[in-house]
């Protein structure tokens, strides 16, 4: 048998193990799942906030965060893209611009949302280009400036806290990319693979000691990238949270965390060597180890497929990514086990996104498999018949792979798209979606799934304080869910805390918590239809559902 006849089989081998994995999920939950549909509640939710900020080459800062600031069990969200940010508490279900930020009239490039001194209320760090990091302690539900010893950043895309060194505090890794304004990625003069010596800006990671942050040199952490978004979470399934980063004109980049205090670099090469621009995480085959979703950029683009004249009348707009060499689609990382992922896009039909940014794999219509959007920024010039890439991506998990549907036949609107956040605004059982939008308006798409089950929770530490790196099982009827709790960061955008599972019919499961320290609890029978908080002493009941939709 020669080496790639071998390659080969290995390779449909975990193909149809992976295919099968998904397939395994179908049976307890219904053969004929929820169509996935939303509607644009924008003016009756109360969000009204654009970005109007160019960052430099069109990218914007069309960033928004969820985040329950004030502990009311409402989703807040914090927008960032405009002149300054904004805090919009949620009433009810509806948002309303809070006073609780003190003045901040100047622009930043991104956020996040970490409860850095475990106290169970959600602090805020503003992420500026070229300037300190603004630190906002929330203090009940109000805030205050602090210095926590982040001190100055140069071109910073996000920040995700984890345990990393198991002493039970939140430490932190704080990515950066680099700005077109002052020049190109060092990929971008080498069209295909990974480039060694890049010239971005340093991802950095940060010790929490007492409270107060240190910058950690020796730890493997190196080298300047152009980074756009990462998930700090254990991807090896040995408890110990590892780093998946997803890099512009480089190859994505996995730090495997050795429980000693450092990390073993890997780059992932092959098909991450592309454009990478969101980091998702979750078990999309079922088997209980955490896959990652990353965007990249699909253009079809030659004088052929366009025709000359078109061609020619774009061609200098999208030169740079036109030449790279790297715009072959979306990348879906099956994770084998040893932080060993095999890139299936193909296989799962998620390859061809258009121009993806900020992105999402959860459950939208209640059936138990995650389903996928993906937000895309509007290249219409490039083919204005496709219906496409001038609309979010959405994907609908059939129990094999991926069907992609018709955006617009689903609800969504036509948007230049960047970050992109999942919640239940309304608090009726099922994932809803809003999207920050370059040069537009942010917009609320509530989910309208027809009547089907669902559970929601939080495992939550002594003080209320998410307990990151905690596995939750959730059995309906056969059926397992796996979820890893992490801080949920991608793209401009940061997720709900909140994990929210579908049960389809399942009436009642069974749940299975993992604490960061290796215990074990069990519930069983546990109602359908509710949101809980889950700790060392038992479940609470936060909110109970009508079983999802209108």
């Amino acid at each position: 048998m020669t080496q790639n006849t071998q390659r080969a089989r290995i390779a449909l081998v975990t193909c149809c193990v992976a295919v099968l994995a998904v397939t395994a999920g179908c049976s307890a939950l219904g053969e004929s799942p929820p169509e996935i549909q939303f509607r644009n509640a924008t003016a009756e939710s109360g969000l009204s906030y654009s970005d109007s900020i160019d960052s430099g080459f069109g990218n914007g800062n069309a960033g928004i965060y969820a985040t329950d600031f004030d502990d009311d069990g409402w989703t807040d969200l914090l927008a960032i893209g405009d002149e300054r940010p904004a805090l919009f508490r949620n009433d009810g279900g509806t948002y309303e611009e809070s006073d609780a930020l003190p003045p901040l009239n100047r622009t930043f490039k991104s956020a996040a949302v970490v409860d850095y001194d475990s106290d169970g209320w959600e602090d805020i760090l503003l992420l500026p280009t070229n300037g300190s990091v603004v630190t906002l302690h929330n203090d009940e539900g109000s805030f205050e400036r602090v210095d926590v010893g982040l001190g100055n950043v140069t071109y910073p895309l996000g920040a995700a806290a984890a345990d990393y060194d198991g002493d039970g505090d939140r430490d932190l890794f704080l990515y950066q990319a680099g700005n077109w304004r002052v020049g190109k990625p060092a990929g971008y003069f080498t069209p295909n693979g990974t480039v060694q010596d890049d010239n971005g800006n340093p991802n950095v990671l940060y010790e929490n000691v007492d409270g107060e942050f240190e910058r950690v040199d020796d730890a493997g952490i190196d080298g300047d990238r152009w980074s756009l978004a990462a998930s700090f979470t254990d991807l090896t399934g040995d408890g110990h949270p590892d780093v998946h980063v997803a890099n512009d004109y480089n190859s994505d980049v996995l730090y495997v965390n050795q429980g000693d205090g450092t990390f073993e670099k890997r780059n992932l090469r092959g098909s991450t060597e592309r454009n990478g621009m969101a980091s998702e995480v979750a078990d999309v085959t079922g088997d209980g180890r955490q896959d990652v979703f990353v965007t990249n950029i699909y253009l079809p683009i030659s004088p052929q497929t366009m025709g000359h004249e078109r061609y020619e009348r774009v061609e200098y707009f999208l030169s740079y990514v036109i030449h790279s060499g790297r715009t072959k689609g979306n990348t879906l990382l099956v994770n084998q086990g040893d932080g060993e992922f095999a890139d299936q896009a193909d296989e799962f039909g998620v390859r061809q996104g258009g121009w993806g940014w900020a992105a999402s794999l959860s459950d939208f219509n209640n059936d138990g498999r995650p389903d996928l959007i993906h937000t895309t920024q509007n290249v219409v010039t490039i083919d204005q018949e496709d219906p496409h890439y001038p609309y979010p991506m959405v994907w609908q998990n059939n129990g094999s792979g991926y069907t992609s549907l018709d955006a617009s036949d689903r609800g969504f609107d036509k948007h230049d798209g960047r970050g992109m956040v999942t919640l239940d605004y309304d608090r009726d059982g099922d994932q809803d979606v809003v999207t920050a939008n370059y040069d537009q308006p942010y917009v609320v798409y509530e989910n309208t799934v027809d009547e089907s089950n669902s559970v929601q929770f939080r495992a939550v530490g002594d003080e209320g304080e998410l307990a990151l790196g905690a596995t939750v099982e959730v059995d309906a009827e056969g059926d397992t869910t796996t979820v890893v709790q992490n801080g949920r960061t991608d793209y401009l955008s940061q997720d709900s805390r909140v994990s929210h599972v579908g049960l389809g019919s399942a009436e009642s499961v069974h749940i299975t918590v993992t604490w960061p320290d290796g215990t074990e609890q069990r519930f069983e029978d546990v109602a359908a239809n509710q949101r809980l908080r889950i700790t060392r002493d038992g479940l609470e009941t936060v909110t109970t559902f009508d079983g999802g939709g209108d």
